[in-house]
């Protein structure tokens, strides 16, 4: 089964919807990485030519840890023209690299592929949150100093698609920053309630007078762990 296929929500193919694209064209796609040269090395998934991937070392081609990593760019190429009703979903995959201690009869330890994000024509660029440092798998593997392979997966899909994967592309304009205002509005909410004792009665809240403190406190760990875990559902964190 290939990463697309793994995914919960169906995403249907969409053959010969990008006559131009295929498997032998060298370049579509680009990634970067903070601290890491520009990468453009994009290879087929299939013969479609709508499936790429990129596998990246670390260490090697990335600095450890890879916790530290909290985004990363995904980009068309310039010169590339998406079809005014096609954009391109993002997906990745850690997975452990194979070491002698490692028991050949089991497959290594992997997240399996996550998505991260989507480019459309009217956005062919996007800043893409990794989340990688809330990973507990990721950590255990770098806490024994296991390499990592990291696998950069793209889908061309029809926008129709992606519209129903709920993933935004549009994240920098009034109605994004009002969102994410929001997050973090219920976040410091759910946090004051959890210690409201009732005392006040119906409609009021009794909490400590070092509440915001505390909550900042808090929400800034937590951000410097994962700058996008308030942007989680709640029973997510």
């Amino acid at each position: 089964m290939n990463y697309y296929e793994m995914q919960a929500a169906p995403m249907m193919a969409a053959p010969n919807a990008i006559s131009q694209y295929t498997p032998t064209q060298l370049q579509v796609l680009g990634i970067v990485i903070p601290g890491r040269p520009v990468r453009t090395d994009f290879a087929p998934a299939d013969a479609s030519g709508l499936k790429y991937t990129l596998n990246l070392t670390c260490p090697g081609d990335l600095f450890p840890p890879l916790a530290s990593i909290r985004e990363i760019v995904f980009f068309v190429l310039p010169g590339i023209n998406l079809p005014a009703d096609h954009g391109v979903l993002c997906y990745v995959q850690l997975t452990a690299a194979p070491t002698p201690s490692m028991p050949t009869t089991e497959p290594p330890p992997s997240t399996g592929f996550e998505l991260l994000g989507a480019i459309t024509p009217d956005q062919p660029s996007s800043i893409l949150q990794t989340g990688w440092s809330e990973k507990e798998e990721l950590i255990e593997l770098s806490n024994r100093g296991t390499p990592v392979i990291v696998t950069i997966a793209a889908s061309i899909e029809p926008l129709v698609n992606i519209q129903n994967l709920g993933v935004s592309t549009d994240v920098n304009n009034h109605r994004g920053r009002l969102y994410v205002a929001q997050q973090i509005a219920y976040d410091l909410f759910h946090f004051m309630h959890s210690f409201d004792t009732g005392a006040g009665g119906q409609g009021n809240m009794v909490v400590p007078q070092n509440i915001f403190d505390r909550w900042f406190k808090r929400f800034e760990n937590r951000f410097q762990r994962d700058p996008n875990f308030f942007m989680k559902k709640r029973d997510e964190y």
